[in-house]
């Protein structure tokens, strides 16, 4: 048997997988207004510029800056005016947005200002201090979205300023879920793994669809499997990847496909299959669900996003104990008071164990990822030490 792979090693894989195959996909035009989470399928040049006339940053007086004080107030220049002027020795009162009179180039803050009747005083003013010039957020060419970019909210308002109503962008991905295990297919255990999966699946904006179980049966998991392969862009089972006499789905992913690899060095999660299947990927997870869960979040996360966990600084709350050395533990937390509480320690509301940290009893406890983040180590963690915790939200 092999030695588990460092998370380090695993993540480059699935990185190196995502290069290969994850764009691989149809393309379509959507609605801006359903493009959110989608990514762009093409690269987005400026097809003019903006501003297309210097504008006014502040609410103020549009002034000369080599005039000196004080000024003849001589109009009003509002968002939607159409381009005024002023001679030297004058002032315009202005709004933010507004185009900047002709024979100005900076605005004097209200703030700033003093005016008396139609007289304005104030400070001495840098040139083009307190306006946003022409061109000055993007040319006609400048490249503003690179192809492959997931569509955030402030990219659609972006987008929709360029003039792009109608968004070219990927086909969103097909997951097929299979769960295998007998006591699964005779409805003995209840199938929470394919749920959570499901789930997680529709947070990274991909089409879920559960093909159904399987018992523990070598040929029918891979016909199983095989089909779904055929059909669907990525691959996801769980249950069937330890070492067990009827374990059957790394052998298959090897037997029909590649393995890339099988076993990490984290806990819970471990017994984590990757590979090949007729070009697509082929995700085997843990059937406890807290050990699929963490596989999901510390390794196959990365195929389907970059953009990392936010993360802060807690205290833990208990001393951390830990089995073996040599992997990294995810220790699930509840967030109070500015303190970490490990989940199956007494103080996280599901007293499972004291002293080391049981991952064998978390893995089967889908309640245990209930939590606001987690932490991980390597090392084993005195109560009061300061954590880095992912945060979930």
């Amino acid at each position: 048997m092999t030695s588990p792979i460092p998370i380090d090693t695993a993540i480059e894989k699935i990185n190196k997988m995502k290069n290969e195959y994850y764009f691989r996909r149809d393309t379509e035009k959507i609605s801006i207004y359903e493009s959110t989470g989608r990514e762009l399928s093409e690269t987005i040049f400026a097809g003019s510029m903006s501003p297309v006339s210097d504008i006014a940053a502040m609410d103020g007086f549009a002034v000369c800056s080599g005039n000196g004080y004080p000024l003849k107030i001589t109009d009003t220049a509002y968002a939607g005016d159409d381009t005024k002027t002023i001679n030297p020795g004058e002032a315009m009162a202005i709004a933010t947005g507004a185009f900047m009179p002709r024979g100005a180039d900076a605005v004097l803050k209200i703030e700033d200002s003093e005016v008396k009747g139609k007289q304005l005083f104030g400070k001495t003013l840098l040139k083009w201090e307190n306006v946003f010039r022409a061109g000055s957020d993007y040319c006609k060419g400048d490249r503003i979205f690179e192809k492959n970019h997931r569509i955030m909210p402030q990219s659609c308002a972006l987008l929709y300023s360029l003039g792009v109503g109608n968004v070219p962008v990927y086909r969103k991905l097909r997951a097929g879920i299979i769960s295998t295990g007998t006591e699964i297919h005779n409805g003995m255990i209840k199938n929470t793994s394919s749920i959570l999966i499901d789930g997680f699946m529709k947070e990274f904006g991909c089409e879920s669809t559960f093909i159904g179980t399987v018992p523990d049966d070598y040929d029918r998991t891979l016909e199983m499997v095989v089909r779904a392969a055929g059909k669907y862009d990525v691959v996801i089972t769980t249950g069937g990847v330890s070492v067990g006499e009827r374990d059957y789905v790394a052998d298959i992913i090897k037997d029909a496909g590649e393995l890339v690899f099988h076993r990490v060095a984290i806990r819970p999660g471990k017994p984590l299959a990757v590979g090949i299947i007729n070009d697509t990927p082929v995700f085997g997870l843990p059937g406890k669900p807290t050990g699929a869960f963490a596989a999901l979040e510390m390794v196959i996360r990365h195929y389907f996003t970059c953009i990392p966990r936010a993360k802060a600084k807690f205290i833990i709350n208990e001393d951390i104990a830990l089995k073996e050395k040599g992997f990294n533990y995810i220790l699930f937390v509840k967030l109070m008071k500015n303190r970490a509480h490990t989940m199956g320690y007494k103080n996280s509301g599901m007293a499972l164990f004291e002293g080391e940290y049981d991952t064998v009893t978390i893995s089967a406890s889908p309640r245990s990822t209930i939590v606001d983040g987690y932490v991980v180590t390597d090392r084993d963690i005195k109560k009061g030490e300061p954590v880095k915790v992912s945060l979930f939200s």
